[in-house]
């Protein structure tokens, strides 16, 4: 068993590890589909959406990292203490872990099958590619686990951050249109939109418990880590790497939307259907040169395939250790074989819906399945602030008042952006509903 890391003389780079899977799992459809159909609709008008989003939900998956270094614990042992029904959280959440874990790894892998099969071929999207992207994560799951996810995960942040800078330095556009950063607007037409970013970036929450896991697996020895000062140094640690991760995702996203605003915005180009990456990257070659098809492509796939990667292990991740949590008695033989049971069912199920719909709109498919999350977010972020304010013991490792003041607001925002996304999403059922009363 290693020691944990905080203590080695090792460089900045290896002690980073969950915040970047954070980024990876962030820099997905989110970004790459719902930023780029802002720019393209509203031009720069929704740019405020962003840091609203960032700044308003950072606390919900600040909370991941600081309960698993607090307490040496996943937030997924902190939902089994919550008061009421025993388990009743657990048995919510992993009723929605199963259905987000096929959907969402469905839409991702579409998505990126579809990237890639723009980039490296072009003949019609098929399974083919969709084979391509589930096998070489499996491989590499298989291969290295966390370690491997780890480490290719840096790469791949490594190479989307630089192509991302490379995209958008010579589209940069004037200091004016900055000023929306802050200054909101709302256009006609652009509720559902709104709603949808407010949701959905820069990730579900739910990925708050995939970090507090991925930490523990970093520091594998928090469990006994007895001295404060040694618990204090790992949540320093694990927090600076959380942030860095956290503005990768706000500088991806804030770069995505302002190019699409410069160069899509008034444009017929729509960013949907299974070729929207060419769709985008020819905009991009139009206007800046053919070397920036590759540029852009390969910060395309490379955003989409560490999300596909992160997506099959923290869904797997998180209902292997609901369901060993849930029954105590199958903890120790059955933890890792439920993990594997759930990444093979999922990879399998996502192969063959994708399949049966032969890759049409994996964007819209994404977004549909992503709203389960949104509906379940308010739930999400309110257990993780329960977790860090009552059950972590220590008083320095608890959120502060202006921390927990943001959470609250946060939670409220997340909770009206649900509420919004429902009644423009069945808007036309609601109204025959209210059409009924009406009449009665």
């Amino acid at each position: 068993m290693s020691k944990p890391d905080v203590k080695l003389p090792v460089s900045f780079f290896s002690r980073l590890g969950p915040g970047l899977l954070l980024a990876a799992t962030s820099i997905g459809a989110s970004h790459l589909v719902m930023s780029p159909r802002a720019g393209w609709m509203f031009g720069f008008q929704l740019l405020w959406l962003v840091p609203l989003t960032h700044i308003f939900k950072y606390h919900a998956f600040e909370f991941g990292p600081r309960y698993a270094a607090a307490t040496g614990e996943s937030l997924i042992a902190g939902y089994a203490k919550v008061p009421g029904p025993k388990g009743w959280a657990l048995w919510v959440l992993l009723f929605v872990t199963v259905a987000q874990g096929i959907g969402v790894l469905a839409g991702v892998v579409g998505i990126a099958a579809a990237v890639l099969s723009t980039f490296i071929g072009h003949e019609p999207f098929t399974g083919f590619y969709i084979i391509m992207v589930i096998g070489t994560v499996l491989l590499f799951l298989v291969l290295g686990g966390y370690n491997w996810l780890d480490f290719l995960n840096k790469i791949m942040m490594t190479v989307l951050f630089l192509a991302t800078i490379v995209v958008f330095v010579p589209a940069c556009p004037g200091p004016a249109e900055f000023k929306h950063f802050v200054i909101p607007s709302v256009p006609a037409g652009s509720i559902a939109v709104i709603a949808g970013i407010l949701g959905w970036m820069p990730t579900g929450i739910d990925v708050s418990v995939w970090h507090s896991l991925w930490t523990l697996e970093k520091h594998r020895d928090l469990a006994s880590v007895q001295t404060l000062e040694r618990r204090g140094e790992i949540l320093k640690l694990s927090l600076m790497d959380m942030r860095l991760g956290y503005i990768l995702s706000f500088v991806v996203a804030s770069v995505f939307l302002l190019l699409a605003g410069v160069y899509l915005y008034g444009t017929t180009n729509e960013i949907d259907g299974a070729e929207f990456s060419r769709s985008l990257a020819k905009i991009y070659t139009d206007n800046i040169g053919y070397w920036m098809y590759f540029v852009f492509m390969v910060a395309a796939f490379t955003a989409m395939y560490s999300t596909v990667y992160a997506v099959m292990d923290g869904f797997s991740r998180a209902f292997a250790e609901m369901a060993s949590t849930l029954f105590p008695k199958i903890r120790t033989g059955w933890r890792m074989k439920l993990y594997w049971i759930f990444v093979l069912s999922t990879a399998a199920f996502a192969i063959l819906i994708l399949l049966a719909l032969k890759g049409n709109n994996p964007v819209t498919l994404v977004l549909d399945v992503a709203f389960l999350g949104l509906c379940v977010a308010p739930l999400y972020y309110g257990l993780n602030y329960y977790c860090v304010t009552r059950l972590i013991k220590e008083e320095r490792f608890k959120p502060k008042t202006l921390a927990r003041l943001i959470a609250l607001s946060g939670i409220i925002v997340v909770l009206s952006a649900t509420l919004v996304c429902v009644v423009v999403k069945y808007e036309h059922f609601l109204r025959k509903i209210l059409n009924v009363f009406v009449k009665s």
